[in-house]
């Protein structure tokens, strides 16, 4: 029987694919093997981009599998929606420190008892193949989730050594960091309904889970639909509520931090030119220095603001983003496989 063809993608500086020389033997054996695909192996590297991943495979594989963290399964999302492969099925091998996309389709749990990566590829060869929405924003298509101002920040802050030194802990401690950074006034259209609003953080969400904490419970991969949610803390207390909330990976429920979620097809955020507030604690701060200098600092004006896709920096405001239904074809666990 003439075997089908795979080609497996590997980010050799992803969180825990040290020493791939150890690993990557065993990923090709095992789909050679048990899944009866001829591999090919691609490493990428710091000049690898969404556009130039497949030269030199002209050929559309039978199967494509990603070894890497959220950025190398965007990148290969978006190679694969530019070049037309939609319907090659998608298997992930999670080696990042989110894992955002493999964690809501159930191929990466947390859980020192499993081999991540032997449990991805058994599911890559005996798992469901199904169809997700993507998103995109400003012609970059995501799978989990794309974000502005301070909170959505502290996503992109952590460095690669902290997260491998400290996985999900890197995050909420970059987190606590953003309480001095005072909330950026937005406008924001959601489906043609144009509103302004003070927020910390504004995600609009393909997935439940972030890692640091769900978002919105109605958040799916399924329906068609983005999840708008606001982040527009007004006090300390505030702030405090969403920490908690991000640490301990929980939704807010019957909170008094203001909290908004809607569903939406095509939302356009930008930030709005004015000089940036003052946070509480840059007031202290400069009440302190006029009581001892008589001097005062001027505040400074902004008028863009970083945006993220899926746990990275892409650009900045203004952010047009849209849904991309039944987008493209992955592999999640068989219903009978799952906790193995």
């Amino acid at each position: 029987m003439a075997q089908n063809k795979a080609l497996l993608i590997y980010n050799p500086t992803a969180g825990s694919a040290q020493g791939p020389q150890l690993w990557l033997g065993t990923c090709v054996h095992k789909l050679c093997q048990e899944g009866n695909y001829a591999t090919t192996v691609l490493s990428t590297n710091r000049d690898t981009t969404a556009q130039n991943i497949f030269a030199g495979h002209p050929e559309k594989p039978d199967l494509i599998v990603i070894a890497g963290g959220d950025g190398s399964v965007r990148m290969a999302i978006d190679a694969m929606m530019r070049e037309g492969m939609q319907e090659v099925p998608l298997g992930i091998i999670p080696l990042g420190t989110g894992n955002l996309l493999a964690r809501n389709l159930g191929v990466f749990e947390e859980n020192i008892l499993f081999d991540p990566i032997e449990r991805a590829l058994n599911h890559i060869i005996n798992g469901e193949r199904i169809r997700i929405d993507l998103g995109k924003m400003n012609d970059q298509y995501f799978a989990a989730a794309a974000g502005v101002g301070p909170l959505s920040d502290a996503i992109i802050t952590p460095d690669r050594r902290d997260k491998e030194n400290w996985k999900m802990l890197a995050y909420a401690g970059s987190m606590v960091q953003t309480l001095a950074q005072p909330p950026l006034l937005f406008k924001v259209v959601a489906d043609g309904e144009e509103f302004k609003i003070n927020a910390s953080g504004i995600f609009i969400t393909n997935i439940k889970d972030l890692g640091v904490g769900m978002l919105s419970e109605s958040a799916s991969m399924h329906d068609g639909m983005l999840d708008l949610c606001v982040l527009s803390p007004k006090e300390f207390v505030d702030y405090l509520q969403y920490g908690f909330h991000f640490a301990g990976g929980s939704t807010i429920t019957g909170g008094k931090a203001p909290y908004y979620v809607k569903k939406v097809k095509q939302v356009e955020i930008d930030i709005l030119t004015r000089r940036k507030p003052l946070s509480f604690i840059e007031q202290g701060w400069r009440k302190i220095k006029y009581a001892i200098t008589g001097q005062t600092e001027g505040r400074v004006a902004q008028d863009r603001a970083i945006a993220m896709i899926d746990g990275d920096a892409f650009g900045s405001t203004p952010m047009k983003i849209e849904i991309v239904p039944d987008a493209i074809t992955v592999i999640k666990p068989a219903q009978n496989s799952l906790g193995r």
